[in-house]
This record gives C-alpha cells, sequence and structure tokens, in this order.
C-alpha cells in the first residue's frame, strides 16, 4: 500500500532535533490559522443558534405543514457525516448551477449541520419547562411571544447551557473538517507547513497544544458560569411571580 510505504519511510528516518525555536518559528503561521478558526467558529455558532431554534420551535408547532419538513432536515442530518455533507456543498452543488467560494460552502455546511444538533438541545430544554409555568403566564395575560421571550426561554437557557457551550467547543475542533476544501484555518495551516518543513512532531505538538489553550478555558468559564446560575436559578423569575401573582406564590 502506498500510504503504508509512505509511513514506514517516515518512521524509519531519524526524528528531526527539537528546539524552542522550532516551536517559535512555526507559531506566527499557525496562530493565524487559528485566528480563522475562531472566527469561522464564531460566525457559525451564531448562525446555527439562531437557526437552531427556530427549528425547534417550528418542530413544536402543531402543524405538520411546518413539523415534517423540519425533522426531515433535521433527522437527514444527523444520519450523514458532516464531512459528506461538506462536500456534497463545496463539490456537487456546482452541478446544479450553485457555486460558493469555499469559506461560505464551509460555513453553511457547519452551521446546516450544528444547527440540526443544537435544534434538538433547544427542543428539550423548552419542553422541559413546567406547565405550570405557561399556565401562570396565561394567567397574567402573556400572549404566545411573550411567554416565550420572558418565561420559557429563559429557563430553557439555563437548562441547555451546558450543552451549548459543549457544542461550541466541539465546533471549534470540526473546524478542522473545513481543510478538506482548502480553508486555511489551523490544521490546513499546520498541513502547508508541514508538506515543506517534514517537521511533523514540532507542528502538529503546537497545533494540540493550541487547541487545548483555547478550548479548555472555555470549559473552564462555562462550568464557572453554570454553576453561578444555579446558584441563582430561578430567583428572578419567583421576584417577579411573587409580585406578580400573590395568591399563587403563597399556595
Amino acid at each position: 500500500m502506498p500510504a503504508t510505504s509512505r509511513r514506514r519511510r517516515l518512521h524509519s528516518q531519524a526524528m528531526p532535533s527539537v528546539s524552542l525555536q522550532d516551536f517559535i518559528t512555526y507559531l506566527p503561521q499557525l496562530l493565524q490559522g487559528a485566528k480563522l478558526t475562531i472566527l469561522l467558529t464564531l460566525a457559525i455558532f451564531a448562525i446555527s443558534v439562531v437557526l437552531g431554534l427556530l427549528v425547534a420551535l417550528g418542530r413544536l408547532s402543531p402543524y405538520r405543514a411546518i413539523r415534517m419538513p423540519l425533522t426531515a432536515y433535521v433527522e437527514f442530518i444527523r444520519g450523514t457525516p458532516g464531512l459528506v455533507q461538506i462536500y456534497y456543498i463545496f463539490y456537487v452543488l456546482p452541478f446544479m448551477g450553485i457555486t460558493l467560494e469555499a469559506i461560505t460552502a464551509g460555513i453553511v455546511g457547519l452551521s446546516l449541520n450544528y444547527a440540526a444538533y443544537l435544534s434538538e438541545v433547544f427542543r428539550g430544554g423548552i419542553q422541559s419547562v413546567p406547565l405550570t409555568q405557561r399556565e401562570a403566564a396565561t394567567t397574567i395575560g402573556l400572549n404566545y411571544i411573550q411567554t416565550l421571550r420572558f418565561v420559557i426561554l429563559p429557563q430553557a437557557f439555563r437548562l441547555v447551557l451546558p450543552p451549548i457551550v459543549n457544542y461550541l467547543l466541539s465546533l471549534f475542533k470540526d473546524t478542522s473538517l473545513l481543510s478538506v476544501i482548502t480553508i486555511q484555518e489551523l490544521l490546513f495551516t499546520g498541513l502547508l507547513i508541514a508538506s515543506t518543513t517534514y517537521n511533523h512532531f514540532v507542528i502538529f505538538t503546537e497545533i494540540a497544544i493550541i487547541y487545548f489553550a483555547i478550548c479548555y478555558p472555555v470549559a473552564l468559564l462555562a462550568t464557572y458560569v453554570e454553576t453561578a446560575m444555579k446558584t441563582r436559578r430561578g430567583m428572578r423569575w419567583r421576584m417577579a411571580l411573587k409580585r406578580t401573582l400573590p395568591s399563587l406564590t403563597r399556595a
């Protein structure tokens, strides 16, 4: 096998000498790739959250004409690999007259992918809000939009925050999939450097360190925010409820 032979040749070679200067030399280029990775992550995540919330609300609609297409979309996305979806958007859609730039195709592909998964998170969070909360909102005269905005979504957000942050971290790492369509994010930048320097140990070690240095603080921050929100969970709603419906809160 050609790949096996190539790997054996690499292993048979002596490992190149490693010095701190090597890490310093490649760092600026890798940080440029990391910058693009962060920007892509933020853009894709923002689109995915908005689209995922809309899909979740649509799937909770009483109308089948809205529910069924959105359910088919979610199940299709969840049932096919994200890499195939990216390939399809970038390489297959041009045959149908739809040609997208690499970055646009990457953003569209990962946004559609993560929106499907986030929609399930949002749907579960919304459905977990007790029915009594909606009944109380109806009692004080709130319409459907106001109930969503002031009652259901704030409580659902607290419930879905941990999985949302996990998806954010996964998305940051999954942007490496975009290297297959030549987007020069962190991994593709490293591949370009490695193809000319052959210093794979230093380059991919540095890439791993950069990923960890970005992801780990975000995970710690998410844990802190989740803990802080738990300590204050429901406080504002209970205070508002006491002011508006004193008889119900005493009961």
